[in-house]
């Protein structure tokens, strides 16, 4: 099978990209590079150094299978570079979403479950144009007949997660770093934020299996099973430093996965803790 995967230099793109490769696709990956890292490239995939808005330009066949990952993914740093926020999540999501129309592709699209936050779906840039793109999806199957399916994630952690201090951490990904350190552990506001935290992994199983039966059908990749941020922290160290709180942090984020199991039959099969128990041991 002939598989598009932009993003597929990033955190989840590269494990996806890895699972796939061993089934012997035939994948394509189309990354700028903004998250993504050349380090990441898996053999016998091609890479191709673009934005998504110029998908035609780079793009020559038509696939079988588009996973849609690139995009811009940090909340905070949203409201300081909301034109970037707008140039990857509208502009080059639209080529893409265009793009699958018009050569009739299935399309996978990687949400956010911020659009699930009690705050509202416009409560950051971020999230108000990640949630664009997903009434985007909708639409275009209302019109033209697109199918696709829409994959939730909700806080992935895991292999090739970025550890090193960027923009584009990780909650888990910050505190292993700090903890591998020897350095206190940064908890932003009073850490009381819930977050339900998914392996990335299972993610990675999540957006296969929802790419082998595309129903037009939405699903919240989660484990149904939420902590404090605080609570996180303590999981490495009780040497632990409160921080100022960051705009568009919502406080809770817990996953529906009785519906995402009657729907697609998928359910997380890591727990947080095992994780970070394993991160200690080594």
């Amino acid at each position: 099978m002939k598989i598009l995967v932009t993003g597929g230099a990033g955190f989840v793109g590269t494990n996806l990209v890895k699972q796939l490769k061993d089934g012997n696709n035939d994948i394509t990956v189309i990354d700028n590079y903004s998250a993504g890292k050349r380090e990441n490239h898996v053999d016998g995939v091609k890479y191709i150094d673009a934005h998504t808005k110029d998908i035609d330009k780079v793009i020559s066949e038509k696939p079988d299978l588009i996973y849609h990952l690139g995009e811009y993914s940090r909340i905070a740093p949203s409201f300081v570079e909301i034109d970037k926020v707008f140039d990857y999540n509208i502009v080059g999501s639209f080529a893409v979403v265009d793009f699958a129309r018009r050569t009739d592709t299935p399309l996978v699209y990687a949400g956010s479950s911020t659009k699930m936050a009690q705050e509202g779906e416009n409560h950051s840039p971020y999230s108000y144009f990640k949630s664009s793109t997903v009434q985007l999806i909708r639409n275009y199957a209302s019109w033209y007949g697109l199918r696709y399916s829409i994959c939730y994630f909700y806080n992935v952690y895991g292999e090739l997660q970025d550890n090193w201090p960027s923009d584009w951490q990780t909650v888990v990904g910050v505190f292993e770093r700090q903890w591998k350190e020897g350095k206190p552990l940064t908890v932003v506001g009073d850490g009381q934020q819930r977050r339900d935290f998914t392996y990335v992994g299972d993610i990675v199983r999540g957006l296969i299996m929802a790419s082998q039966t595309i129903k037009n059908d939405e699903y919240q990749l989660g484990t149904g099973r939420d902590y404090s941020i605080l609570e996180v922290a303590k999981m490495f160290s009780d040497d632990i430093t409160f921080v100022e709180a960051r705009p568009g942090d919502r406080k809770r984020g817990l996953a529906n996965v009785e519906e995402t199991f009657e729907k697609l039959g998928w359910r997380a099969q890591r727990s947080l803790e095992s994780w970070i128990s394993h991160v200690k041991s080594i």
